[in-house]
């Protein structure tokens, strides 16, 4: 970790310039929700009363971070993951040389949250803490997580954010090599040197046809399973593969896409970060306060690939926008930087109910 986090020191402090401390006060109807640890990811829980957040310990792992569980009514958050008490047997839901739990080490980045076949809830995390892995936990109906397992792949892998499959596996980017400063270089450039990881408890780690770009980022997959959406985050483009054969149906431009979500409506969000120096105006690892540089919400019509720009933000009350959900009449939109999350109205166009307050 050491010797990782040196290769990448020169383009962290490149990248640091954007850090503010911003006052945790709304600019018109966006409001900062303050007091917490880089929310660089966020999954509705099963009713959709809560949100889960993957709370960012930083891109080298050389800061611990946690998953909390946010209620977007009261802007309070419980503590799911580590947490000293949870000593419950894992039932070994990922591979059998899993080396044990991350514990208090865990540095979790992209999750995503999905029904297993048995009707249970798992939860699959990114996490940088002490190794690179896929940790899988279960969502209990208790609002509590208990780790079942993990999967390490193989190789100098670099994760970033991961999907389950209807199978039982799952998918999960890797962006270009670990511990290879003049791979990081190259794909800075644009060297297409990462690809995606697919994961079933039968067949074990293999790369998916068609997967292979320039920074893969955020990925998600449609309802049936059939259809995967890559972000490339060099490449400025969201890219269409057919799962089962990794055929490539389409791409659509967009400006470095980060994580992506659905909508109620069936559409694809997409954070984007859209350049606008020689260097990305990025913010490392995690700090105070919150990020300065731009970024949008990009929709896309699944099916026709079409994109619309629908959110547009840059500085205060925050930037560097990572991940947004819809929450009744909210869309809560997370930062890999800083303290906060930011809450927005959601446009008329969507349909979301209000979650029962009940």
């Amino acid at each position: 970790m050491k010797r990782f986090s040196l290769l990448l020191l020169p383009f962290l402090l490149a990248a640091c310039d954007a850090q503010q401390d911003f006052p945790c006060e709304p600019v018109d109807d966006r409001v900062p929700i303050c007091g917490l640890q880089a929310p660089e990811d966020i999954e509705p829980t099963p009713d959709g009363k809560q949100l889960i957040l993957s709370q960012f310990g930083g891109i080298t792992g050389s800061s611990a971070g946690s998953l909390v569980l946010f209620d977007p009514q009261t802007e309070k958050t419980l503590p799911l993951y580590p947490l000293a008490n949870q000593t419950a047997q894992p039932e070994g839901w990922g591979s059998e040389d899993c080396p044990g739990a991350p514990g208090a080490a865990i540095s979790p980045h992209g999750i995503h949250l999905s029904e297993r076949s048995d009707g249970r809830w798992q939860l699959l995390v990114v996490n940088h803490g002490g190794r690179e892995s896929v940790e899988f936990f279960e969502w209990r109906s208790d609002n509590t997580l208990q780790w079942q397992g993990c999967v390490v792949p193989p190789g100098d892998a670099f994760l970033n954010d991961v999907v389950a499959t209807p199978d039982g596996g799952f998918l999960v980017t890797h962006m270009f090599p670990k511990d290879n400063v003049l791979a990081i270089v190259r794909t800075l450039f644009g060297a297409e040197l990462g690809h995606v990881w697919q994961w079933h408890p039968d067949t074990g780690m293999s790369i998916l046809p068609g997967s292979a770009g320039s920074f893969p980022n955020g990925i998600q997959i449609s309802a049936d399973g059939q259809h995967v959406f890559l972000n490339h985050y060099i490449n400025n483009r969201v890219r269409k593969l057919k799962r089962e054969t990794g055929e490539v149906l389409g791409d659509v431009s967009v400006a470095q896409p980060d994580n992506s979500s659905w909508l109620p409506d069936g559409r694809l969000i997409v954070a984007s970060h859209p350049q606008d120096k020689l260097l990305p105006g990025l913010c490392g690892d995690v700090h105070n306060g919150a990020c300065e540089s731009r970024f949008e919400l990009v929709a896309i019509d699944p099916a026709t690939l079409e994109a619309e720009m629908v959110f547009s933000q840059q500085g205060a009350p925050m930037g560097a926008g990572t991940v947004a959900v819809e929450w009744g009449p909210y869309w809560f939109i997370g930062s890999y930087a800083g303290n906060r999350l930011l809450r927005v109205p959601a446009p008329q166009s969507s349909d979301a109910a209000q979650p029962d307050k009940q």
